[in-house]
Parts: structure tokens; C-alpha cells; sequence
């Protein structure tokens, strides 16, 4: 699949990244901490969106060093989709997946994302990051493409 491929039909909002975060990849899931920074996201907060892209130094990469800039060192902030069809990173060990299933936040705690249960309360649609349009066997990692149902807000 390519790289930061996205079948999006919302546009990018840009955001602050928090001090220590580097994002390793593209395609992640971030959430907002208290001060209006984004962190990766983890499987017990809210998600804001998704990074477009990673972090990593297009300077150093040429030079084939791979380095990964932290929120401290990068001028700007991040690209991040609320809305649209996206190729999002899964976790070490997902669950298996198919058409229609609930996408969350892994519990690796890193912004990849896992297969979810049903809904069964209003806590478990905070958690929604969206909802799978392919399918990916049981431990395959990789990407799976989800059409985005994030909720409004993000903050804790």
C-alpha cells in the first residue's frame, strides 16, 4: 500500500505536537493532552485524528540516516484528518478484521489501532476511531483502511 495514502475528503488541520512525541509512521492516531498538544493516542483516550505523516527527518533520511524529529524540534505543528477514508498503522498483535468492524485505539498505547468490540455503552463510541472497509487476518499487521467516525472534542 502506498505511503500516506488517503482517500480523504476532508481537509487537514494543522496542530501542535507535544514536546517529547515523535510519530515513527504515518497514519497514526493522536489524541489532545490537557494543554492542547498532540500525544499518541492510547486505548483509553479519546481520539482527535490522524497524523498524515511522520516525523522523521527528510534531511537526515537523504543523507540515509533515519531520525525522527520530537514536537520540541519540529517548526510548525502536524497535518491531522478528522474525516475521510485513511490507511491506519495496526497494533502487535491485532485481532482479525473485516468489513464494518469498530476500530480503537491499541493498547500498545503507540496511535496504532486494533479491531474493537461492539458497542456496548457511551464510553465505547469516545473510543471510536472509525470502522474497517478491508479486511486483515488475526496477528497480520500492516495497515487496514477505516472510514473515520471520530467524535467532536478530543481534550481530557
Amino acid at each position: 500500500m502506498g505511503e500516506g495514502r488517503n482517500y480523504g475528503v476532508g481537509g487537514y488541520i494543522n496542530r501542535p505536537l507535544e514536546a517529547a512525541v515523535k510519530l515513527l509512521t504515518d497514519g497514526l492516531v493522536v489524541s489532545i493532552d490537557a494543554s492542547g498538544d498532540l500525544i499518541l493516542c492510547t486505548n483509553t483516550a479519546t481520539p482527535y485524528g490522524i497524523a498524515s505523516r511522520s516525523t522523521q527527518n527528510k534531511v537526515a533520511r537523504t543523507a540515509g540516516i533515519t531520525s525522527f524529529d520530537t514536537g520540541a524540534e519540529r517548526d510548525g505543528g502536524v497535518a491531522v484528518m478528522k474525516s475521510g477514508i485513511v490507511e491506519l498503522q495496526l497494533g502487535s498483535d491485532n485481532v482479525a478484521i473485516k468489513v464494518g468492524d469498530r476500530i480503537i485505539c491499541h493498547a500498545d498505547d503507540d496511535g496504532t489501532v486494533n479491531g474493537g468490540s461492539a458497542i456496548a455503552a457511551v464510553a465505547d463510541i469516545l473510543l471510536t476511531v472509525g470502522y474497517a472497509e478491508s479486511v486483515v487476518a488475526m496477528d497480520a499487521g500492516g495497515v487496514v483502511l477505516v472510514n473515520l467516525k471520530l467524535e467532536a472534542g478530543g481534550a481530557p
